[in-house]
């Protein structure tokens, strides 16, 4: 049987909640030996997150933490105390990448900064992810998902409906758009660093602001305001024609008509109504200078029909549509069944239960995840290879060290 991806790399997650266990469980999916540290006693703070089946808490079974922390090892360790520094140059002699999502400053404050562990382990690639980055005016800010988001054009700039009260309003996208983002671009640019070491045998360091992360899918919209100055935001009478959720009889469907094409296929699929018919709306030049007068007359004419009929209907006319689903439709839908895009996967303690899948198909090394780890479930696996016995393993546990 072939190997997985990464299984000859070692990875430290040093990091809590979203952004960094995300960018360790990228690693741990693809084979990588993630240690995961955790403080001990409480562990991860995801750990007291919902959801929790039936709706009780209980440290091994918060859904949040058991799908971001796939296929990784617990090791319980305070860094902080120095026989958990000791245990932690160890495992850093030893590794390929550190991942941390603490405070930029917080890894030299307990003696375990970058010029630190470098000095111990030249090959070492360490990969730090906040909400602001290391440098920069905003460095010891404090941030969370929704300031990272809200900070970075994309909520602001969603487009929405023409009759909604509240369309000056920015948005606040699901979950925890910025820390994927964030964890994202650190799995990638950590992969980077390793092939540079490859070459050079030299590790780096890698700052990976979340903010930063999620303001670059905005780069398009920064690119038209240097450049033209132009003021794009979520009203739809300052964006492109056909880029709200528009509703139809069941539902809400998202189309385009920019295009002469398009366009004559949507008027194809509602039947050419007479609303439709105008010369002025043949060219796009037209359909934008009309645009309220167009815009209204759609929307009329797609509430006679329902979500199967105008999606189905309209991609086989070649028109660019789509549904807008709820989280349940999304997950059950026959397509992403096909792409196998869950797995089942079973916890001692919290049960079995379905985790999405890797969003990449691949061939020869497909990602197969493996259950979260309990609290400190691999401390006597890990430190008896780091030469510790069962009685130092004994003495620290007593002493508040894992």
């Amino acid at each position: 049987m072939a190997g997985k991806a990464l299984d000859d790399l070692i990875v430290v997650e040093f990091a809590q909640m979203v952004s960094g266990p995300m960018c360790g469980k990228m690693f741990a999916d693809m084979g990588a030996e993630v240690i995961k540290i955790e403080p001990p006693g409480a562990g991860d703070e995801m750990r007291a997150h919902p959801p929790f089946p039936g709706d009780i808490p209980h440290p091994e079974k918060s859904g949040a933490f058991l799908y971001l922390n796939t296929s990784k090892k617990s090791l319980t360790l305070d860094p902080a105390t120095p026989t958990g520094a000791e245990v932690f140059r160890a495992l850093i002699a030893r590794a390929d990448v550190l991942i941390e999502n603490h405070p930029p400053g917080h890894l030299d404050s307990i003696g375990l900064g970058f010029d630190a562990m470098h000095a111990l382990n030249p090959r070492l690639i360490l990969t730090s992810i906040t909400p602001f980055g290391q440098i920069g005016p905003y460095r010891d800010w404090k941030g969370t998902d929704l300031i990272e988001f809200a900070m970075s054009l994309t909520g602001y700039n969603t487009p929405t409906m023409v009759d909604d009260a509240e369309r000056e309003n920015p948005l606040r996208a699901p979950g925890h758009q910025a820390e994927m983002m964030g964890a994202t671009a650190a799995a990638a640019a950590s992969m980077f660093a390793i092939f540079h070491r490859e070459a050079t045998g030299v590790g780096q360091w890698i700052d990976v602001p979340c903010w930063q992360a999620i303001a670059s899918t905005s780069k398009i919209e920064m690119a038209a305001y240097t450049y033209v100055r132009l003021p794009f935001s979520r009203m739809r009478g300052n964006v492109a024609v056909g880029l709200e959720p528009l509703p139809c009889k069941d539902g809400y469907i998202y189309t385009l008509w920019s295009a002469d094409s398009h366009y004559v296929a949507l008027k194809k699929l509602l039947h050419n109504p007479h609303a439709l018919e105008s010369e002025i709306f043949d060219k796009l030049a037209g359909r934008q200078a009309n645009d309220d007068v167009l815009r209204l007359a759609i929307r009329q004419e797609l509430l006679k029909y329902d979500t199967e009929y105008l999606v189905s209907e309209g991609q086989r006319l070649g028109l660019t549509i789509g549904p807008v689903f709820t989280v349940a439709q999304a997950a059950q839908h026959p397509h992403l069944r096909a792409r196998n895009a869950f797995v089942e996967i079973d916890h001692p303690i919290a049960g079995r239960f379905e985790y999405p899948r890797s969003l990449v198909q691949m061939t020869a090394t497909p990602p197969t995840p493996s259950r979260a780890p309990m609290l400190g479930e691999h401390n006597t696996e890990i430190l008896g290879r780091l030469g510790y016995s069962l009685e130092e393993q004994q003495a620290m546990r007593a002493a508040g060290v894992i």
